[in-house]
């Protein structure tokens, strides 16, 4: 009886140990350090895994020197580091990294066609047609609302994520922690854990949807959070922006972004063009200085390739157009509207770019819109 009695006062002191355990436990977090920094603040401990959590409280009386809450900075813990994180951003910098040094690669007269071999397929193109017939609705009103043409949103949709089924489901607090602390974009990747907490801070998210790429991008839009913040648009009317699952709210988005960076919906993003004398590569760019009419273009020998391609050619024929070559003297040449330059805010590879529009190009003879 005597040994039952003192197993009892035993696990009755273990308990009331964890219990106190638990209560300073929640001291420290109530009493955690988020007194505002300012922006220019840098860190200054040694960049070791045991300094990460002390990091995250730094990003955090960073983010409080922005305006947000203590409340949220308080609650959002868990922050963890994500070692696939760091291996996939040295990755993506590995190529460039072994070439320093070394001259630069020719141009390859193959480039654009190769790209747009691997990223626009046929399947791509069915795939946009068999989800163009769930999504009439949403996608109508969006390109209605916001003045951009259906093709462009599906288009878009369909490069960033699959059409919603490629969006990540990495915390994307603990990513962008982790590639700030890793140092070699810090700059960009603390103001995007601080754009972030903005997002919760607002109060129409909750973390455990905030979920996204190896490097932050988030939902079917594939926004980092900054983008959220600037374009992300409530496009049902229920008070959220949700871009993983509502695609009322991931059509808007796409659209916001595109009107609110110059989208002129009366406008082709362009055509491709053959170049019939010799010119100086420094004409070509998208700097708002090099553009030229149509005619213009035209008195110097840059003609369509296409000449059946009618309504084309009427709708550029005032517009402002710009000379693209992505694989210099020895490959493919395009003119482009102001239209493309908004695609490259997106995305600044004019690869990306174009496939984006021939995509478009391609869901519009399909569909027959």
């Amino acid at each position: 009886m005597k040994i039952k009695y003192k197993f009892l006062a035993l696990t009755a002191c273990l308990m009331l140990a964890g219990c106190s355990s638990n209560n300073n436990k929640s001291a420290v977090n109530s009493a955690e350090d988020l007194s505002a920094l300012p922006a220019t603040a840098v860190y200054s401990n040694a960049r070791t895994l045991n300094n990460f959590d002390d990091y995250v409280q730094f990003l955090k009386r960073k983010a409080a020197g922005q305006g947000v809450s203590n409340a949220t900075l308080t609650a959002q813990n868990n922050i963890r580091y994500i070692d696939s994180a760091v291996r996939l951003d040295q990755k993506q910098a590995g190529n460039a990294a072994r070439r320093q040094g070394l001259p630069p690669l020719p141009p390859n007269p193959n480039g654009v066609t190769n790209y747009l071999t691997k990223h626009l397929t046929q399947a791509k193109v069915d795939k946009a047609e068999d989800n163009y017939y769930d999504v009439q609705v949403p996608l109508q009103k969006a390109s209605s609302a916001f003045g951009v043409q259906k093709e462009f949103i599906l288009a878009l949709w369909g490069m960033e994520s699959s059409f919603g089924y490629y969006q990540g489901d990495y915390d994307v607090l603990s990513v962008l922690a982790t590639l700030a602390f890793d140092g070699r974009r810090e700059t960009l990747f603390s103001k995007e854990f601080i754009n972030a907490m903005k997002m919760l801070d607002a109060g129409h998210l909750n973390r455990s949807k905030m979920l996204g790429s190896w490097a932050g991008a988030m939902g079917q839009t594939q926004f980092m959070p900054s983008s959220y913040l600037n374009y992300a648009a409530d496009g049902d009317k229920d008070g959220t922006k949700d871009i993983w699952s509502n695609e009322y709210d991931v059509f808007a988005s796409i659209a916001n972004y595109l009107h609110t960076v110059g989208w002129d919906d009366t406008l082709p993003w362009g055509i491709e063009v053959s170049l019939t004398t010799p010119l100086p590569l420094s004409l070509a760019g998208t700097e708002k200085e090099k553009a030229r009419s149509l005619n213009d273009w035209q008195a110097q020998g840059v003609l369509p390739k296409n000449m059946f391609d009618a309504d084309k050619l009427k709708a550029l024929s005032n517009a402002d157009l710009w000379l693209v070559r992505p694989d210099k003297e020895v490959g493919r040449a395009f003119l482009v509207s102001n239209n493309y330059r908004t695609i490259l805010d997106w995305n600044r590879s004019n690869y990306y770019a174009l496939s984006v529009g021939m995509f478009a190009d391609r869901i519009k003879q399909t569909l027959g819109f």
